[in-house]
């Protein structure tokens, strides 16, 4: 878990806070949370109230699982979001006064006045998977070339949807490991465990939190112009540091490490690098080696990188 310095505003980048057993007593109405994936969200949504900002993909899976549509906020990136603590959110449904003008019938928000943060979306692009999925990734092999002139994230979708997911039908049981079979049964859990084979077009997201910022990018890719204009340039940035890079929708020569250099630069060098989606996973790739990324990044910029150990607190320098 994440705080600000002004400890008003908790940060959890997980989608399991029910099994974070050690911060149960954390204070949800005053609690952000930022997930990589899109299990579980209907259920801290439905148990909480929050609001889920999210793309298009996302947003119809969680309707279809039950989430209220006043939870539900599609974007696809060029959005600016005002956002609120439970108790403003609560107050306004009881005293026009407290609300924003909008459609007759549609969701009761809050005037801006009264937000604790915003946040701005900004289009984004998933990251790439190298040939023969190694059982190890590292951040400091290089990777060049293409397999075709029309590689891209088109690729993940239907390796998603054809290949993956179907690994309980391609694959006999009894050749599979002990961490393949717990993902199959994951993912053959569909009424729980709510996700789609479809990418649904990767979002960043720059909170804007008492004059400073908060960019939280969940995947090894991006777009140029949108990084090196964008404003105001986050203090602390949370990024995707798994898979091969992926620039402008296609493979990015080089290695993830000199891809994360370049993004962080182009970033204006958070004084914060928090890095995401390397967590051990129970299929290949079964980790992501972030020692070359770290190194680069420490060494050719006054960035430096924060390790998180799960379900430990950590102060931020917003």
């Amino acid at each position: 878990m994440l705080t600000t310095s002004s400890y008003r505003t908790h940060i959890l980048i997980s989608r399991y806070l029910h099994r974070c057993h050690k911060h149960r007593q954390i204070n949800i109405r005053n609690t952000l949370i930022v997930t990589t994936s899109l299990p579980g969200a209907d259920r801290i949504a439905i148990s909480t109230g929050a609001t889920v900002i999210a793309n298009g993909e996302a947003i119809n899976c969680l309707r279809q699982a039950g989430v209220p549509e006043e939870l539900l906020l599609p974007v696809s990136g060029g959005e600016r979001i005002p956002l609120f603590t439970r108790e403003i959110r609560d107050k306004a449904k009881g005293n026009v006064a407290l609300r924003a003008p909008g459609p007759p019938g549609g969701p009761v928000f809050p005037v801006h006045e009264l937000a604790a943060l915003s946040v701005e979306v900004w289009p984004s692009l998933h990251c790439l998977m190298p040939s023969g999925h190694p059982e190890i990734i590292d951040t400091g092999t290089v990777y060049t070339g293409a397999a075709t002139p029309f590689t891209c994230t088109l690729d993940i979708t239907l390796g998603m949807k054809h290949g993956l997911l179907r690994l309980g039908e391609l694959m006999p049981v009894e050749q599979q490991s002990e961490g393949q079979r717990s993902f199959v049964e994951y993912v053959s859990d569909r009424k729980r465990n709510v996700f789609s084979h479809c990418d649904g077009g990767q979002l960043m997201y720059n909170f804007l939190v008492e004059g400073k910022a908060l960019l939280w990018s969940a995947h090894l890719g991006g777009y140029e112009g949108i990084l090196k204009d964008l404003k105001p340039k986050p203090d602390v940035a949370i990024l995707g540091i798994a898979g091969r890079a992926n620039l402008n929708g296609k493979p990015f020569d080089g290695s993830a490490a000199e891809f994360a250099l370049q993004e962080i630069q182009w970033l204006g060098s958070p004084s914060q690098v928090i890095w995401c989606l390397h967590d051990e996973s129970c299929i290949p790739p079964y980790r992501i080696d972030t020692l070359a990324a770290t190194a680069a990044v420490e060494k050719e910029t006054a960035s430096k990188v924060l390790h998180l150990t799960h379900a430990e607190v950590y102060r931020l320098d917003l």
